[in-house]
């Protein structure tokens, strides 16, 4: 179970992150649940290395988290 205080560390985590690769701009919900689904492990093995070991990003509630944050639609 992902704790307030990891929940929060994971947001202040993501807004810190300046990588083009994460500020993509999709068309519409299908184009980027396809961005997702194709590369969904390589971004959860990139990410982890913004985050403390306690906070793995494999994790389906943390991944699940992560992404809500991500997407744009």
């Amino acid at each position: 179970m992902v704790t307030p205080e990891q929940r929060d560390l994971i947001l202040h985590t993501l807004l810190q992150i300046d990588d083009p690769y994460y500020l993509n701009q999709f068309q519409d919900a299908s184009s980027e649940d396809e961005w997702f689904h194709i590369n969904e492990q390589f971004i959860q093995q990139d990410l982890q290395r913004f985050f403390p070991s306690t906070i793995d990003t494999h994790d389906p509630e943390t991944w699940q988290i992560i992404r809500a944050q991500l997407k744009q639609y």
